[in-house]
This record gives C-alpha cells, structure tokens and sequence, in this order.
C-alpha cells in the first residue's frame, strides 16, 4: 500500500441477532480415549438447552451419535464433512450455523474432495467455524483450511480454543472443556444478515480484494481520495470511527486472519501479510483516541503490532508446525502471552545483521508498541519496565545496535546517521508523551531522564560540529551513553534527590511534567530528630533552638518527629510508636493535608546509627507522591562528607534547583575538653546553641519565601 494512502476506519452497525444453529464433530478416534467422556459431559451440560436446535456426532470413518465412544483407529474428516453438507443442502435449517470441531490429531482430509459442496453451502448459510484443539498434535493445518474456506459469517469469531494434554483427571478435563465451551455459547448470538455497502471496503488489513458486503457491529476501512463519496449502508449514512475498541477489533481480525491463510496454506507469504498489518495498522492506531479506560485495549493491540512487526522485519519465522500455530492463534488476543511468544521466538539481537534501516525499524516498533502502553521487560529480572525505564531499556539497545551498523559498514554517513537516530528519538519521545501520562516521578525516573537528555544533547553536539564526523567519535558516544541503569544502585545512593532544569533536550511536555509546581503550594517543615545514642551531645539543645527558632510558625505548618531504635514517634507524643515514616504520615494527612504542600523534610542526625534505614524511610515517603525538598543537618563531618560526595557523583557541583541542602554543625572532640562547662565557656569553639540557631534561621527563611529559595553560597 502506498505510505501516503489515506484510509478510514468504520463500525458497521448492529443487525438483528438470532441463535445460531450449533453442529458438534467430537473425534471418535481411540487417541481420545482419556478425554472423550469430559468433553461429551461437558457438551451436554452447556449445550441440553439447544434442544433440537442442534447436531451432535461423534465421528471416525463416518458420523456416530456421541454414545457410546467409538474409540476407532483412524478417521475421515473429508468424509465426515461431506455427510454434514449434504444435510445441509438436502434439509431445511437455520440460515446460521456454527460448526464446533473437537479434535486431537491428524486424520484423512483433502479440501478438493469437499471444496465444491463448500461453495453451495456458503450460498445458504452464514457459518462460524470454531475448533478445540485437544494436546499438542492438534491438526491445525486442516482446522484452518476448513475455517478459512467455510467460515464467513464475522471476522472476530474466535478460531480455537485449546485443552493441553497432561493426563488430568475427568474433574479437571471437564472444568476445561466446560469453560470453553461456555465461551463457544456466547458465539452463538449472530447477526442474521450481512449489509450492502456503497463502494467497496475491506474488512481485515490482509484483505486482497474489496467488497460491497459487511458483518453487522464489525469494523471495516476504506482507501480514500479526492473523489470518495459518504459511505453509505442500506440507505443509512456512516461515519468514520476513532473509538480504540474499533480500531483494537480490526487489528486483531487482521492479525487472526492472517495466522489462519499462514497455517491453512505453506506456500503463503506470511511476512508480506504481517507487514501489510504493521504499516496500516500503526497508521490507524496512532489516530485512534485512546484515554486512561483504554489501559487493556491499547495493550492488546500494540502487541499484537508488535508481533507483525517482528514478523515483517525477518526477526521472527514461523515455523507453522501444528503446536506453534495453534497456540499463536489461542492467545492472539492476550498481550502477556503475545508478548512472551516473540521474545521466547524472536531471532537473537546478536544473530542479526544490522543495517540501518533495520535498527531503526526495531526502535520505532518498540516505541510504538511503548507509546500504547506495551513495555519492555527487563533482561535481567524479566519483569516490566516502567514507561521511563522502557524508554531507556529501548534507546540503549538502540544505540549499541547502531554501534553495530557502524562497525559492520565503516564507511556509511555518520552524519545522516546520526540526524535520522536523534530525529527518531526526538519524534518519538513526542508521541509518546502525547499519549502517555506519569501519575509520577520517582528518583530513578529523573536518573534515567537526566541521561536520556544528556544522551540527546551529545548527539546534538556532533550533528553541529563543522568538521566531518569521525568514526571513533559516534562509538565513544554510543560506549558512553548506551549503558543500562541499575536499579539497585540507584537505589543504594546517600540522599534523594528532587527534580533539576537540565532537561533542554526533552520534549517540552515532558519538561512541564519534571518541573516542579511549588510555587503554588503552601509550604511547611516536617524535622526528623536523630536521638539515638551517638547524637545524645548534641539533640536537646537541637530540639530546643528549633522550637524557639520556629515558634512563630504556624502549627499546622510544622511537624516534629523523633527517630530512635528504628522507630519514629511524635515529638508531643512519643508513647506512640510507628515502624515507618510513611505511616506518620498517612496519620497526619488529612489534618495537614500533606499531599498539597511543599514540604522540607529537614533531618537532624550524624548518620552513624543505621543512617540506611532512614534514608529507606524517606524515600519511601517520596514515592508516594509527597512532594519533598530534602534539607540536612549533619552534626559532625561523618555523614556530611558521604553526602557531598554523593551529590558531586549526581550533580557535578552545578548549582541547580532541586540539590538537598546541607547544613553542618561541627562537633568537638570531647576529650579535649574536662567537662561540658569547659567546653561552654571555650572561646575557640562556636558554641553548639549559636550554630544551630544560625542553622534553624536559615531553614526558616526558606519556608517563608514566597519564591522557590536559591541555593545559598554556605549550603556546603
């Protein structure tokens, strides 16, 4: 299809819905042995209230009522259809039919023997055809042929359910097939006609020819250009549809109808279908609307997308034995399985020979299928990544994929290489943040933003530098850049660090998502008084400046929490004990309303008594979307030194919005001193009530600016 062709996607409307007439072909070969009597007491138990409205047969060589088990050695299904046909053109039945095929193995079957009485039948009778596979040898090859060449009553009628062989009990077996089977029972309502349309349309993506006839309440599209006129079904005018369940449904009967040509026919060109799915249907899925409700839809068909789009690009074969068809086709509609198909199938990244065309294609596929809500998993742990963690995960084996491109062709424009990687990254990054929303953002997100930023803007500095690109400056930028971040260590540094400006390089949406807003919020303290053993020198006279310093603030805007022994209290009330800093707050909360304010967390203590524990304690608190601005007192060099070293590692000492504060308050050395009067009256040593009156009347001044305070030249 032409890139530019435009299209539109439609939803036929309702018709009148009527009970299909149900035909059930159990196998009655001796292989069904352990199975047979689940499926026949399941059968009954769904199916009894059909009446006469149904057939029921088990068949080998020819068709037998269900009881007893035939238990046969082979079977005929060309012959077992043949019966069937001739019932159907020599009788009187519903103009709906829905053939459940029940099988577990390969058995006598050519289409040219019945394909003649299919084509009369058709002309009769609107048809579902739905089988169940039973084990792992189930006759896919058959099942699909006769689905594709029988079927056509809708495109989004499942085509196989599947029981896998692993000698379960009769209980067992029974609840399986009872289930599947309810879901077969929810296929019987149909539409009793198709509708007329006025032009001709398509109803899957991989569709070859156009009709003038569609499937009630199913999705279609049309080709358009200049000369297209409204789109008309029985004298009812339609209009095109945006609606993500519409757009999700057309995808998926793309994607099924697609499997059921590729299994149904060996010589067919499965990567031209896969491909016609992944160009048009990412088209029509980057205009669908989705909103937050859409959460599942989005999922299913981005995987579905992505699956296409691995097929499409030679990443992924299919090997169309009966056992991989079968189960593709049984989870088609399920992302997480999906998903773990094409990773478990997928062509190893380093077993491809990259050109560039191809690396940036595997991007674009990640990132589209990350825009709708389809991330990556981690390599490591196998566990989803986050939307900002995918982001990275995606841009790092981007980059090294590119490094290899270069390696393998030295001689290819660095130039344009790296104008088309920065503009897909740029576009993308758009697009994604036009479609995705952060409810928000933990430390570790503005680690890996930073670096995606950082990334962007070194990319940027070799696109504008006058001489030629040399080779060995693209891959020290790849070596620099494209390394995973690790959780763990993120997780490991010294203090929590807030949002910084250095985001030039993201798109402007996400920019205003990183920049803080709290200009307009109230701002408050909540102090946390280290009283362990080693701060006993120093936290009474702590406690007390700090509440004559901060008495004139209003108590609502001020909590005092004390911290000993891994537990915290309320200084007014330290009977009470709490296990996490995060369960003080959730108390307070209502009463403070601690989730609109900005709140300086200001930590009194000289890290040496289990300083993990309470660092893990506050970042807890921020995770839970309490806007936080970290300010230290350290008493002593010990934890203020971890700290400034740190923040050096993180902020290469630029002076920027959102770096803790620290301030110190030396300690003496007690054994200079006899006593504490004679440390009192020294006149060398700055006496401990001035430093933290001097220390508290800072913080206090940055509570009570109107504007965001600027880093104070003695913040070190």
């Amino acid at each position: 299809m032409n890139q530019n062709q435009v299209v539109e996607v439609y939803m036929a409307k309702q018709g009148q819905i009527v009970q299909s007439y149900l035909i059930t072909l159990v196998d009655g070969t001796g292989s069904m042995s352990n199975e047979y009597e689940a499926v026949i007491k399941a059968h009954q138990d769904v199916f009894s209230y059909l009446g006469n409205q149904k057939m029921d047969y088990q068949w080998e060589q020819d068709l037998y009522s269900f009881t007893p088990f035939r238990s046969a050695g082979s079977g005929n299904i060309s012959k077992t259809f043949k019966s069937i046909f001739q019932k159907l053109l020599n009788q009187t039945y519903p103009s709906n039919i829905t053939f459940l095929f029940v099988s577990d193995g390969q058995e006598h079957f050519q289409i040219d023997e019945i394909k003649t009485m299919i084509d009369q039948v058709k002309k009769n009778y609107l048809i579902q055809f739905i089988s169940v596979a039973v084990g792992d040898s189930f006759p896919s090859q058959i099942s699909n042929t006769l689905r594709n060449e029988i079927h056509n009553q809708n495109s989004s009628c499942p085509a196989v359910f599947k029981v896998n062989r692993k000698h379960q009990s009769f209980e067992v077996l029974h609840k399986e097939f009872y289930e599947i089977f309810q879901e077969v029972k929810k296929q019987l309502d149909v539409q009793n006609k198709h509708f007329e349309v006025n032009q001709p349309v398509f109803q899957t993506l991989v569709q070859e020819q156009p009709s003038i006839l569609v499937a009630p309440n199913e999705p279609f599209y049309r080709k358009v250009d200049q000369q297209s006129v409204p789109l008309i079904i029985e004298d009812e005018t339609i209009q095109p549809t945006d609606d993500p369940v519409n757009i999700s449904k057309l995808i998926s009967n793309s994607v099924e109808k697609e499997l059921i040509i590729t299994a149904s026919d060996p010589q067919h060109d499965y990567k031209q279908g896969f491909s016609k799915i992944s160009e048009l249907g990412q088209k029509i899925l980057d205009n669908a609307k989705f909103d937050n409700k859409d959460l599942e839809i989005k999922k299913q068909a981005s995987s579905q997308i992505y699956l296409a789009n691995n097929i499409s690009e030679g990443n992924l074969d299919l090997k169309k034995n009966e056992k991989e068809m079968t189960d593709l086709q049984k989870d088609i509609r399920n992302p997480i399985k999906l998903i773990e198909y094409v990773e478990k199938n997928a062509q190893e990244i380093d077993q491809i020979e990259w050109t560039q065309n191809k690396a940036k294609l595997r991007m674009q596929g990640q990132f589209n299928n990350t825009k709708l809500g389809c991330y990556v998993k981690s390599k490591t742990t196998q566990k989803e990544l986050d939307l900002i963690e995918s982001i990275w995960s995606i841009t790092t084996e981007g980059l090294n994929n590119h490094k290899k491109v270069i390696q393998r062709d030295p001689q290819c424009n660095l130039n344009t290489l790296l104008i088309d990687l920065k503009t897909l990254l740029d576009h993308q990054l758009l697009k994604i943040f036009d479609k995705q929303s952060m409810s928000e953002l933990q430390e570790k997100h503005l680690i890996i933003l930073k670096e995606l930023n950082d990334t962007l803007k070194d990319m940027n500095s070799l696109i504008l530098k006058k001489d030629k690109v040399k080779i060995n400056e693209v891959l020290q930028l790849i070596e620099k850049r494209a390394k995973p971040i690790d959780e763990n260590n993120i997780n490991q540094t010294g203090a929590i660090f807030d949002y910084t400006d250095e985001f030039a390089f993201l798109p402007k949406s996400l920019q205003t998502l990183i920049r803080d807003d709290e200009d307009e919020l109230e701002k408050m303290i909540v102090i946390i008084f280290d009283e362990n053993q080693s701060m006993e020198n120093e936290i009474q006279a702590a406690k007390s400046i700090y509440l004559q310093v901060f008495s004139g603030l209003n108590q609502n805007l001020r909590i005092e929490i004390s911290w000993s022994n891994g537990q915290f209290s309320l200084l007014e009330d330290q009977q009470q004990k709490y296990g996490s800093l995060l369960a003080i707050f959730q108390k307070l909360d209502p009463n403070y309303n601690l989730k609109n304010k900005c709140i300086s967390l200001c930590i009194v203590t000289d890290g040496k008594t289990d300083y993990g524990s309470l660092h893990k304690a506050t970042k807890e608190i921020k995770q839970n979307q309490y806007l936080i601005k970290l300010i230290y007192v350290t008493v002593g060099s010990y934890l203020k030194n971890y700290l400034e070293g740190v923040i050096l590692s993180k902020f290469q000492n630029r002076e920027v919005k959102g770096k803790p504060i620290i301030k110190v308050i030396p300690r003496t050395i007690s054994n200079k001193f006899e006593t504490q009067q004679a440390l009192n009256k020294s006149t060398t040593v700055p006496k401990i009530d001035q430093q933290f009156i001097k220390v508290f009347d800072d913080i206090l001044a940055i509570i009570q600016k109107d504007k965001k305070p600027q880093l104070l030249q003695n913040q070190y």
